[in-house]
């Protein structure tokens, strides 16, 4: 096996630990173990980086390879090739559900989001923000319950073609994926309708 290839699993490996290690913190103090998720067999691991590293394009084509949910949790969302992508995902059937942070779309200066998140509102996507945190800083998707994407990639432009940004996809790992979906049930619970004023 070539250096390349060793570093590149070895990156991925520990890419996978980080997503293993938020999934475990991400839930609730009563409900997190200290015992490791063991990955299926059928499990495979996806990275890529961005500005000039693929990261867009493997975000895309997770969205792209949805059959049935999409449950994503974005800080920041201001894409409209993402937002394009899940109404395309909803347009074949697959139910789509959007949580957000409150602030970073809304309360600050955010013409940007309100495009982005209103192309998803007039396609019929459920939309709702978060507010009970400083900042709801997460940035994933649960796709068909057994695929999660992660990373520091924000759903902008920015982190596509400006920013150093990483996205990791872990797919079919069901177990992962349902730990990823309860926290994100738990913070849809939290959160509130977003109605835009158009």
């Amino acid at each position: 096996m070539s250096f390349k290839a060793l570093a590149t699993r070895s990156l991925c490996a520990r890419l996978l630990a980080c997503a293993l290690l938020a999934a475990a913190c991400a839930l609730p103090a009563q409900a997190r173990s200290p015992q490791a998720l063991a990955l299926p067999t059928q499990a495979a691991v996806s990275s890529a980086f961005s500005p000039s590293g693929g990261a867009l394009a493997l975000v895309l084509q997770a969205i792209d390879q949805a059959h049935s949910s999409i449950q994503m949790a974005a800080y920041l969302f201001t894409s409209s090739d993402v937002a394009r992508a899940l109404v395309q995902a909803k347009k074949r059937g697959v139910q789509v559900q959007v949580l957000v942070d409150w602030k970073s779309n809304f309360d600050e200066d955010a013409r940007y989001a309100r495009h982005a998140l209103g192309i998803l509102r007039n396609a019929g996507i459920a939309v709702r923000s978060v507010d009970v945190y400083p900042i709801f800083h997460d940035k994933y998707m649960v796709i068909d319950r057994r695929t999660v994407q992660t990373g520091s990639f924000n759903y902008t432009y920015s982190a596509a073609h400006r920013n150093a940004e990483n996205v990791l996809v872990v797919w079919n790992a069901p177990e992962l994926a349902a730990q990823y979906l309860a926290d994100w049930q738990h913070n849809w619970a939290l959160s509130q309708p977003v109605v835009l004023p158009y």
